[in-house]
Order: C-alpha cells, then structure tokens, then sequence
C-alpha cells in the first residue's frame, strides 16, 4: 500500500529536495516566463498568479489572469505569475523501477476554471507519452512522485503521490460543501460511493471539500 503524505511530510523527510516547493523556481527551471510580484510581465496575456509556496493544496489563492505588460499589480506579497498554458490537466503518480520512473496512475481532471480549488471531476485514463526533465534523476530516492501537467508542461511536481483513488474506481467527483443533496442523489442513483475526505487548505478556500463520490 502507497503511504499517504501531506506535503508537510514530504518537506520534513525530503531537505535536499525543498526547491521543488518554490512554484516560482520550479517554473523559472523549466523555462516558463513567469516572476516575482509586483514585478510586471514583459508581455500582455493570459497568467496564473498564484503563492510562491502552497503547502496546503488546493490551488487555494491561485487566480487565472489577464496582465497588461508594464502595469504594477497590488498582488498579495510572496506571490508570483506564470505564462498560461491550456490543454487537459493531467495528474500522474509515478514510481522508481531500477534507474526508470514509471508511471502507475494517469488521470485527467475537470477543473472548474472560475474556482481554481475546485475540480468537477477526475477520471483515471491510460497512461501518456509525457516529457520529463534530464533533471528529474535526481530525485532517485524518492519512491512515489505526483507529478501535474497542463497541456503537457509540468506544473507542480510533489514528492508524494497525488488524486487518491478507492481502490478500483475508475472515477472521482469531488463533494463540496456546496453541493446540494439533490446532486448527489442522483449519483448515488447512478451507482455512485460516497468515501469521507475532508480538505479545506487549512481554511485557505471558501468551498471545502467534504469527501468523493466514485465509481
């Protein structure tokens, strides 16, 4: 059985590999343009404006936004800005086999792009061709990675694994404390299993999560 990390627990037993929790420098590595707030953006656009560091999960405080090139922004301290990418939001565990990383777990999220902390759903589907960095050896004795991508650029590397599913279940939708009884009946109807799975980002997002309905 996979043991079950918080990210807390990650940056406790991992010291040397800590620079993977600074969004900003992760994102800076992999050649993305995005900096520091208030720094402006050389160039007008889409952006993500989200925390340097988020341990708490979520994408609790991460906003997608239009920046005008030049214009200083009033953004919260400690936060900063990437380049946009689009396409499918891919969630991946992998795992070490010899001097391999190999892929155990694919799934695809909906995500609900008016609340970036709320998913409508994840679905598990085959594993895909996705390019990792040369750099990514380093991380050799970390047994179990989650790795995020949109579009197929890496957007979060966790040195946990990630989108727990039931064992067996094929797909998950998220419960928030908004979703009405209505709309979960009428997936209980539908052959839907309701597991408790309570987050709320340390009280850092307005909807929390209550549990998954699965199947």
């Amino acid at each position: 059985m996979t043991e079950e990390l918080e990210d807390w627990d990650a940056w406790k037993r991992y010291p040397q590999h800590r620079l993977l929790f600074n969004k900003l420098e992760l994102s800076l590595r992999l050649g993305y343009n995005a900096g520091p707030t208030p720094m402006p953006v050389s160039k007008s656009g889409e952006y993500i404006v989200r925390p340097i560091y988020n341990l708490s999960g979520m994408g609790a405080g991460a906003k997608i936004m239009t920046l005008e090139a030049g214009k200083v922004y009033d953004f919260p301290p400690s936060y900063f800005w990437c380049e946009r990418f689009v396409g499918d939001h891919l969630s991946v565990n992998y795992e070490w086999q010899g001097s391999r990383l190999i892929p155990t777990h694919t799934s695809i999220g909906e995500t609900d792009f008016e609340n970036l902390s709320r998913f409508r759903r994840w679905t598990k589907i085959e594993h895909q061709n996705l390019e990792l960095p040369n750099w990514i050896s380093s991380l050799r004795f970390v047994q179990n990675i989650n790795i995020e991508f949109i579009g197929g650029k890496i957007i979060e590397i966790h040195l946990r694994h990630g989108v727990d599913f039931p064992e067996g279940a094929t797909e998950i939708i998220p419960v928030w404390k908004t979703t009405t009884q209505k709309e979960i009946d009428q997936l209980v109807d539908k052959g839907y299993l309701y597991e408790e799975d309570y987050m709320d980002a340390e009280k850092n997002v307005s909807d929390p999560r209550l549990g998954f309905l699965y199947k």
